[in-house]
């Protein structure tokens, strides 16, 4: 493979991230029945967001689905939060016709792309070896994909820059579920009502009963805002913890931290908020330190809208 350009781009995920293969008569039926997406009727190479959410509709884990066939989906999570909701989800595979497994051997990168070689939104290109999978390419947003590499395989040659995956998630809105923050938010506090990971016309799924309820009868609490803090200091980043703290100037709690990633010497925050608070002072830790160009990730005038 060519050599790769990853100069000035610096990854701080709390945690990294793997593949998992659902195999199965019964796979997308699975899904359908335990996720937030809707998988039926999906064509083939289909890219589906995905959230699991507790009998509470709390969002336990967060995944990438790619459809390779009616019988075999790939996911990609958090490495941590993945090996749990493999626990989670052993008692109902028990009794379903698939199998689920980790692809260790498995590498994952975003990259930019000409626009020539962009995909279709949605839609995944699966490169093969005869009947072994090589790579999946998955469009992430304009002139990005996110690869997913057989780590023996040549797969697919690049010389573009890498991105990495924290990096397209917070340029994207798109909030992760971290080890700390499993069961935490509402799908709606993560806008996920609002990307398509969400959908309000499908069978049931565990925790739908919650979801639908806030979607039809009220108003999300929090949403998701994009956030800077330009302190970098060794302890500023121990207090940047997914599900830390966030307070107003009299110390009423107004959020939390989703997720961050590093920027030079800046830190891009995912943050969830009520959104009064967002036009105040929104503070971190103790000491306090104030939180800079807070952005919201959907129309304010619109909450039906897609995010930004």
């Amino acid at each position: 493979m060519t050599d790769i350009d990853t100069q000035h781009h610096t990854a701080d995920p709390v945690d990294t991230d793997l593949v998992m293969t659902l195999v199965g008569a019964d796979a997308i039926q699975f899904l359908q029945g335990q996720t937030t997406a809707d998988f039926e009727n999906a064509q083939l190479g289909a890219v589906r967001f995905a959230a699991f959410c507790n009998p509470k509709g709390r969002v336990i884990a967060d995944v990438l689905a790619v459809i390779v066939s009616a019988e075999h989906v790939m996911m990609r999570g958090r490495k941590t939060v993945m090996a749990a909701l493999a626990v989670h989800l052993k008692p109902y595979l028990s009794f379903s016709k698939s199998t689920l497994t980790e692809e260790s051997d498995w590498s994952i990168a975003c990259r930019t792309v000409s626009a020539a070689q962009q995909q279709p939104e949605h839609t995944a290109l699966v490169h093969y070896d005869a009947d072994a999978i090589l790579a999946v390419e998955i469009p992430r947003g304009d002139n990005i994909i996110e690869c997913w590499q057989a780590s023996a395989s040549a797969g697919p040659s690049h010389t573009t820059a890498v991105l990495p995956l924290a990096e397209v998630d917070m340029m994207t809105a798109r909030a992760r579920v971290e080890p700390d923050t499993m069961g935490a938010y509402l799908p709606q506090d993560l806008n996920y009502d609002l990307n398509g990971t969400v959908s309000f016309t499908k069978g049931c799924y565990t925790g739908q009963e919650i979801v639908a309820r806030l979607h039809y009868r009220g108003t999300p609490k929090r949403r998701l805002y994009r956030a800077l803090i330009e302190e970098t200091l060794d302890d500023t980043l121990d207090a940047i913890a997914p599900g830390a703290r966030l307070s107003n100037a009299t110390n009423r709690a107004v959020g939390s931290v989703v997720n961050r990633a590093s920027q030079g010497d800046v830190q891009q925050v995912l943050i969830e908020l009520t959104p009064e608070a967002a036009s105040d002072s929104v503070l971190l830790g103790e000491p306090a330190r104030a939180l800079s160009a807070i952005q919201a990730c959907y129309e304010e005038t619109d909450q039906s809208s897609s995010p930004r």
